[in-house]
């Protein structure tokens, strides 16, 4: 387990930083980092199934300004991550597992969009430094690239360790939090909370139609239901 977590904390590294300043390939999106939470966790079935469903949870998410949103990048990744953990200790658990997972999951996310607004404030300072070295090379015959350079290493850095904190203060949070959380509730029924993953999917696609809901956007949409149909019966 402890050779997963460190690959998952370095994914959450990662993925932070393809949420912000490298590449923005979107594998920071919980539908690609749920497989690959879960081909680390030897689950794939499981980490495609929580990519969906988290995707569908931060579908509404588009951070503009500097208003604090979810981040879904540290969301995905950790509550994908406590599904398939803690279902392994509470196996006849899973809908009333998911259900707290997303509850802590969404608070957690606030937190973590909280520290992406901190992390934006410290990066503007950093790029006034650049500013200020890139004035002063046309008056002085020093060359500033590598003081530049090494503001950007900075840059990238706090993104990473960002990333890698919140991850690993996301998995600790789940078991010091979620899981004895799990274990009071051994009195509620275990089909009290059947069908959780129903309102999610209904939320998620009435988002979609909300934002994509054109006639020229038909198809695709289209396309997208029967695949996320086809996953979630796999």
């Amino acid at each position: 387990m402890t050779e997963e977590i460190i690959l998952i904390t370095i994914l959450g590294g990662l993925a932070a930083l393809d949420k912000t300043e490298a590449y923005q390939t979107m594998f920071s999106q919980p539908l690609v980092s749920g497989v690959i939470v879960g081909f680390f966790l030897k689950d794939i079935s499981t980490g495609v199934k929580m990519g969906i469903l988290f995707q569908l949870v931060y579908l509404w998410v588009i951070p503009l300004g500097t208003a604090i949103f979810p981040d879904s990048a540290m969301g995905g990744i950790v509550g994908t991550f406590g599904f398939i953990t803690l279902s392994r200790f509470f196996p006849t658990r899973a809908d009333l597992v998911l259900f707290l997972i997303l509850l802590y999951v969404i608070l957690f996310s606030l937190f973590a969009g909280w520290t992406l607004i901190r992390q934006r404030k410290l990066n503007l300072k950093l790029i006034r430094k650049a500013d200020l070295y890139a004035e002063k090379a046309e008056t002085s015959p020093q060359d500033p690239a590598e003081k530049i350079s090494k503001l950007f290493f900075w840059g990238l850095l706090g993104s990473f360790g960002r990333g890698v904190i919140l991850t690993g203060l996301g998995i600790l949070g789940l078991f010091i939090l979620v899981k004895p959380i799990i274990g009071f509730f051994h009195f509620v029924p275990s089909h009290f909370f059947n069908g959780i993953e129903i309102p999610i999917l209904a939320f998620g696609v009435g988002t979609m139609f909300h934002f994509f809901g054109k006639r020229k956007n038909v198809v695709w949409l289209g396309v997208g239901l029967s695949l996320g149909i086809v996953f979630l019966l796999i």
